[in-house]
Parts: C-alpha cells; structure tokens; sequence
C-alpha cells in the first residue's frame, strides 16, 4: 500500500492495526543550538522567493534546516532525499521526503533509519496516518536489514509548523506540542535531542 494512500489515522490503524496516542515527547526546557550564518542566509533569502508550493517550501525552507541537522552531526548520520521505502513485510512502498540513517556518508538507503521528515503544503495534520506508515516502515526495514530499532521518530512540517510522532512498540505517539521555524534554535534543539537518543 502506497504511503500516500494514508490519509486519515483510522485508515492507518485498519490496515496496519496500529493505535495512536497524544503524548508530550520532548522535555519543557530544550536547550536550543545556534543555526549556522549559512542556515540564517538561506532562510532570509528564501523570504525573497514565491513559497506558495510544497515543492518550494522543501527546497527553501525544509532542505536547508535539515541539512544543518546533518552538519551539526555529519560523523553520526546521513540525510537522503526523495528516496523509494519499500518493504516485503505489509507492501507498504513509496517515496518519502526526507530519511535520517545512523550510517554517516551514506549514497542510498541504508539501515537503521531513525528518524522520517514527512512535508505538507496545508496543516501539519493531514501528514500525521502518512508519516506514521513511513515510520512503521521505517521498523520493518531496519528488522529486514537485521538492524533492528524499537524507537523511530517522525515530524510533519508545512515548513513554518514542525510536528514531531515517535513508534514505539507498535503505538504512533503524536507530540501534543508544536515547534515554529521562528523558534530555530529550539526546533534544531529538538533534532539534536532525537539524534542523542538514538546514540545512547
């Protein structure tokens, strides 16, 4: 089953049997990180462009805020892009927007992946039941690949909102707070939390 085909949360739960549930993810007090000048250039000249597509929220806002994650941590992790996440286990397939691995300098899709970055043009919401299929997938590849995970986090973002979910023994835990690109130093200190989870 294709991953955009998850449209709703009870579509997720009848064909996967997954439940879902709100939870607050991250501790009150983050210690936020300080973007880099190069971050801070593309954000201030991504407010120069049209950004009134998915397409041109990703390359402009959402790319470079990840690819910060990736440098901050460029000997722990790779950062892939519009790659295919198919899985024998469930059929579950497609491409999803953005995949962090814990194998540094990788060129394709390489177990374990940790963390899946789900865009939408509209509400954070409506990327919920798709990001939760692709974090699901996410375990059952990393189980194929014998590189098995018991926590994968997820985020939805329309690029101005960040969302974040996290799998776990077999329930989808929707963060009950949301994080602003305005707070950047916050939503970097958030990747960075998920990174040194996955690390201890």
């Amino acid at each position: 089953m294709a991953y955009s085909d998850f449209k709703t949360l009870q579509i997720l739960k009848k064909e996967t049997g997954l439940s879902y549930q709100l939870q607050t993810l991250f501790p009150p007090l983050i210690q936020g990180l300080q973007p880099s000048e190069h971050l801070l250039f593309d954000l201030q000249e991504a407010k120069t462009y049209g950004l009134l597509s998915e397409k041109a929220k990703s390359e402009m806002l959402i790319t470079p805020l990840l690819k910060e994650v990736r440098r901050k941590n460029s000997k722990e992790i790779s950062f892939l892009s519009g790659v295919s996440l198919d899985t024998n286990i469930e059929k579950l397939n497609g491409v999803c927007d953005y995949i962090f691995s814990a194998v540094p300098r990788a060129l394709e899709l390489t177990a374990p992946i940790f963390c899946i970055v789900e865009a939408k043009n509209r509400t954070v919401e409506e990327g919920f039941a798709q990001c939760a299929a692709e974090m699901y997938a996410s375990y059952l590849f990393n189980e194929q690949n014998n590189e098995r995970q018991n926590v994968i986090y997820g985020a939805v973002t329309n690029a101005y909102e960040w969302a974040f979910l996290k799998f776990e023994n077999n329930l989808i835990f929707i963060d009950e707070d949301r994080y602003a690109l305005q707070n950047l130093e916050i939503l970097l200190g958030v990747f960075q939390i998920i990174i040194d989870t996955y690390k201890k």
